[in-house]
């Protein structure tokens, strides 16, 4: 689907609220025939109660009036018209109301309201005939007209009792429905979010675990895998990594260009003129005055600084691109670590600081030639900060798994906030007002990056008696 991910959230939001809706409307008209049918068998029985209470009145109307003829006494007769006149008219404008509804009640109640109207006429010759003192007042007309209001009354409440006997059944299969309902309705529901949620996550999570995957590649300079489906937010932010991969890969191309001409184009003429100067300074190509001999040393100096500056950089890049390769040997170190003192020796009796190297010998794991280097630039870096006079202490020492070796140096010391800036590229240690002493920025970035190379590590602590310490550790065993 090709749709972004707001427009698939929402529909993972808007599909189930859908549904509930569905489920909840349904459900609602389930109920509602449920709460018809007791609704409808209530009203039966209220039917039948009114047509039990019209025939009853019915009776009483007619003892009344034969009491009314055995004792003369008024208040039979007013309990006579009281019936006829009130509780019969109530009873049945209730009956009419109560049976507006159903078909076979309204025909029920019209030959109720027939037969009513025929027997209150009849009861009413009667208590005529009493009036007129005619003892034989119940005629064969008034009981065919109070059996005909009785037999219409029974038959309604026979249709009536039917109703009241199917409804038990009729409930409970309303119940049933509900309740299947419910439990059909709840499984859907959860099949219906799991198989959404599986459908979209699926898509999106396995997009993001391709994008994952093609990090990793391009953090190991690997081809990355096709770009990925869709128009939503994860594809076009795929097409933009993508497009960053091929700007990097052109970066990469432009730098690796540059450095073949920095060291082909530019260090080996760089070489030849500091070949070229050391000559003129020792005098080979002929005696030069003493300023133009002494301009010679400085230009040689420089000529030489720039070619480390080259070879450093060209060292870090081989590093950082995995192109570096060490011969891994067990050696003594403590010889290492002499021979870097020697190199730096110059340098140290410059600014008249010493190097205290221990005699005792310490085997490790390392690339002689590498673990020099880092000796040295290490060394360089304690002796540039210390000032004049004091000694920079070498200590080595050996665990079960790895060997030690500790340089603390007298300088200003190195702030917390730069104990882990000083070994990236171009930045300098020590205090700011120290950093004209400082060189490329470069030489401490090396160290770490060939102690990595060598599964070792490099590190910075601060020195009880004043300056820094460096902390190096390689391993004793492979």
């Amino acid at each position: 689907m090709d749709l972004k991910l707001f427009h698939k959230g929402l529909i993972l939001v808007l599909v189930p609220i859908v549904f509930e809706l569905i489920f909840v409307a349904t459900l609602a008209s389930l109920l509602k025939q449920a709460e018809d049918g007791m609704i409808k068998e209530n009203h039966s029985r209220a039917v039948v109660t009114t047509a039990h209470d019209l025939q009853k009145i019915f009776y009483d109307a007619g003892a009344q009036l034969s009491f009314y003829n055995m004792t003369k006494d008024e208040a039979f007769l007013k309990r006579y018209q009281n019936s006829l006149n009130k509780k019969i008219p109530e009873h049945l404008q209730k009956f009419a109301e109560m049976t507006k509804d159903q078909e076979f009640e309204r025909e029920g109640f019209q030959r109720i309201e027939r037969a009513t109207r025929n027997g209150i006429d009849e009861l009413e010759r009667c208590r005529k005939r009493v009036a007129e003192g005619n003892h034989s007042f119940f005629l064969g007309e008034t009981r065919v007209s109070l059996e005909n209001l009785l037999r219409a009354l029974d038959d309604l409440i026979e249709k009536e009792k039917v109703v009241q006997d199917n409804a038990p059944a009729a409930q409970a299969d309303a119940r049933r429905t509900v309740v299947y309902f419910l439990y059909a309705g709840v499984a859907l529901s959860v099949v219906l979010g799991i198989m959404m949620a599986i459908f979209f996550n699926s898509d999106i999570v396995g997009r993001i675990g391709v994008m994952i995957e093609n990090t990793r590649r391009l953090i190991r300079r690997e081809p990355l895998m096709p770009r990925v489906s869709g128009g939503d937010e994860i594809a076009r932010l795929d097409t933009v990594f993508h497009e960053m991969s091929h700007a990097l890969d052109e970066a990469s191309k432009y730098k690796q260009e540059m450095l073949a001409m920095v060291s082909h184009d530019l260090r080996s003429p760089l070489m030849s003129v500091q070949l070229s100067l050391a000559m003129l300074k020792a005098g080979k190509l002929g005696d030069l005055p003493g300023d133009a001999s002494k301009e010679a040393g400085v230009a040689e100096q420089n000529t030489s600084r720039l070619i480390k500056l080259i070879n450093e950089l060209l060292d870090i890049e081989r590093l950082e691109s995995g192109k570096f390769d060490l011969e891994l040997k067990e050696g003594d170190l403590v010889e290492i670590v002499e021979r870097a003192s020697d190199s730096v020796e110059a340098l140290a009796r410059e600014k008249n600081v010493s190097i205290n190297v221990p005699e005792e010998s310490v085997s490790a794991i390392f690339d002689a030639d590498r673990a020099m280097q880092v000796f040295t630039n290490v060394l360089s870096n304690a002796v540039k900060f210390s000032p004049e006079g004091s000694e920079v202490t070498v200590t080595v020492q050996k665990a079960e798994s790895f060997a030690e070796v500790r340089i603390a140096d007298r300088g200003p010391g190195i702030p917390d906030d730069k104990k882990e800036k000083i070994f990236e590229r171009f930045q300098q240690a020590g205090a700011d007002k120290q950093k004209e002493k400082s060189g490329s920025g470069l030489g401490l970035a090396i160290a770490r990056a060939l102690m990595v190379e060598h599964k070792g590590s490099i590190a910075v602590e601060n020195n009880s008696e004043g300056g820094s310490v460096f902390v190096l550790r390689f391993p004793r065993v492979g």
